[in-house]
């Protein structure tokens, strides 16, 4: 089995390279970038984390946390 990875630049074009890859009888999937959205209660938990550091409540978090949610929201 081969894969092809197909960077698709104009929207328009994707019916035609999936009507070429039907009538091939291929099989194939579509990912679409997604953008992470940040829930009102996740902008609002950082931003009093933020405050509290600020205030001296807490310190600056472990980067492993850091990098947890980073990965999350972007992958």
């Amino acid at each position: 089995m081969t894969t092809l990875t197909v960077n698709i630049q104009n929207e328009k074009d994707l019916p035609v390279l999936q009507e070429i890859l039907n009538r091939f009888g291929l099989t194939y999937s579509i990912d679409t970038d997604k953008e992470y959205a940040f829930s009102e209660t996740e902008i609002k938990n950082l931003l009093q984390t933020r405050q509290d550091f600020l205030d001296g409540k807490t310190t600056a978090r472990n980067w492993t946390d850091i990098e947890d949610d980073l990965n999350r929201a972007y992958n």
